[in-house]
């Protein structure tokens, strides 16, 4: 597969997070384990991301740059989802996920989907 189809994939198993986080506050305790859902290099998204289909020069660019700084923070704040639910939060935890984890998904799809119109070579 190509990068764009690379991102586009991601984009879509991104949000999919969504779901299984509220599904995570919604089980008492939740099911899914924290340090997993932090591990930003261990979902499909971030193997490819810190494997060796991107080049240097890939690595190099601002916008690879911007995309891997916004996927750790989209991971550190799921985690904290998670935290909050498992902790017996769970009104903690939907006020971050409708909240700044939101916001920060979004910020990712954007970033992401500017990255695939520079690969594309849209202006």
């Amino acid at each position: 597969m190509d990068k764009v189809t690379d991102i586009e994939e991601a984009i879509g198993n991104h949000a999919r997070w969504m779901s299984l986080l509220r599904n995570a506050i919604l089980q008492a305790p939740p099911t899914v384990d924290v340090s997993e859902v932090q591990a930003e290099d261990q979902c499909e998204f971030g193997k490819w991301l810190h494997g060796s289909r991107l080049s240097g020069e890939d690595r190099a660019s601002a916008i690879y740059e911007e995309v891997n700084r916004l996927h750790a923070d989209f991971h550190k704040l799921a985690a904290q989802v998670v935290e909050l639910a498992a902790s017996g939060k769970p009104r903690d935890a939907y006020d971050l996920l409708y909240g700044e984890y939101i916001t920060m998904s979004g910020r990712l799809a954007i970033a992401m989907r500017a990255w695939q119109d520079k690969l594309k070579g849209t202006p």
